[in-house]
């Protein structure tokens, strides 16, 4: 039977904005699940710490009764990654999208940390700074509108001490370890106009893991599941049936 593909959104996000890959993949005849990091979805547990590690646990003690395809968008690569490196049994395939485990550029790190830094929470402040996300995250394409713009401006909304809580991991990202730890077969996918990761950090990163596949979609920025879900779904289907058939 083939197993299920579990997506794990990126930080500052929710699982909704996954619906048009994992349509898209559901069409391809996979079972897919589109999963809300701690927080995100309901009330963090009691005394939990948000890091890349405990969410990595927590997702993996969640969904990882048997392999599973991970799929991590963003800060959710970085947990996918660990997931892989530290539950491989619970690993059939790794696909990062938008990301390599890398930190993130100078410039996106210290937009995170002049908009989001410290404790406290202003939230009509958050609301205007999610708002300028959405140009970086699409950078150079169309924005959404609407409803669909609502979708990735829920988290501000919703869950802000959350959002914040959960920053500092999506800047350092996983582990220095964590890469070299993951046996799976694992795709990288990448828009052409994403500027979270430099360019030459990406290549340079791939050309060191040289069994990791690397799809670029043409005309996406850092929501490439979301303004290309065909091309993506195209990559992670060839991904998956692959790594069951090897």
């Amino acid at each position: 039977m083939p197993h299920p593909i579990v997506l794990l959104h990126g930080w500052a996000c929710s699982a909704a904005y996954w619906k048009p890959l994992a349509d898209q993949l559901s069409a391809g005849g996979r079972t897919v699940v589109a999963a809300d990091l701690p927080g995100y979805g309901s009330d963090l547990r009691a005394g939990f710490d948000w890091t890349v590690e405990n969410a990595a646990t927590a997702m993996a003690e969640q969904f990882g009764g048997g392999p599973a395809h991970w799929v991590g968008h963003s800060l959710g690569g970085s947990i996918a990654a660990t997931i892989a490196a530290r539950f491989p049994r619970t690993t059939a395939s790794l696909t990062l999208v938008g990301m390599v485990p890398v930190a993130p550029s100078a410039a996106t790190v210290d937009k995170l940390t002049r908009l989001f830094g410290g404790d406290s929470s202003d939230p009509e402040a958050d609301l205007a700074a999610g708002e300028e996300l959405l140009g970086a995250w699409f950078r150079g394409g169309s924005e959404p509108q609407g409803d669909d713009r609502e979708t990735f401006l829920a988290a501000f909304r919703r869950h802000p001490a959350v959002v914040r809580q959960s920053l500092p991991a999506g800047v350092t990202g996983a582990a220095p370890e964590v890469a070299q730890l993951v046996s799976a077969p694992t795709l990288v996918v990448t828009g052409t106009r994403d500027a979270t990761r430099p360019a030459a950090a990406v290549a340079d990163f791939l050309a060191m893991h040289p069994t990791w596949r690397h799809a670029s979609v043409q005309d996406a920025g850092h929501m490439v599941h979301w303004e290309q879900p065909a091309a993506c779904a195209e990559a992670i289907l060839g991904h998956v049936e692959s790594a069951e058939d090897g």
